[in-house]
């Protein structure tokens, strides 16, 4: 045997070995490595919708805390002076009955008087011989 055919074999044998390893370095290796960022793809898909619902829900009820827990209905007579009417339910908890029951003034009263919805954190009891004309 000849200095060339050892080096042949040489490389020959490198080069399977070389085989040898990439594949098993691509079997065992490189696929759990891929089929592990797989899943984590799952994961960060999940935990990203996870995190965009629990904003959204964070949003909600900020915005939930910042509207009136109460509704008072506002009256002014035709110069727009505020004025009280006797009789009127002015105070409510929720938006739609204040809404309801100042249309239902609007089409009493016509053109006397113009309601306005307001909302507030708290009652407020205004006296009627300061800020008010009694009718």
């Amino acid at each position: 045997m000849g200095a060339d055919e050892v080096i042949d074999y040489l490389v020959v044998v490198a080069i399977r070995l070389l085989s040898f390893s990439s594949k098993w370095f691509e079997q065992n290796v490189i696929n759990n490595i891929l089929e592990f960022v797989k899943g984590f793809e799952h994961l960060l898909m999940v935990l990203t919708v996870v995190a965009f619902f629990l904003i959204i829900m964070y949003m909600t009820i900020k915005q939930f805390k910042k509207l009136p827990k109460f509704y008072i209905i506002e009256i002014e007579d035709v110069y727009g002076h505020k004025t009280a009417v006797d009789g009127l339910r002015t105070n409510f908890t929720t938006f739609t009955a204040a809404k309801s029951y100042a249309h239902f003034y609007s089409n009493l009263y016509g053109d006397q008087y113009k309601f306005r919805i307001v909302g507030r954190n708290r009652i407020l009891n205004y006296p009627h011989s300061q800020d008010y004309t009694r009718n």
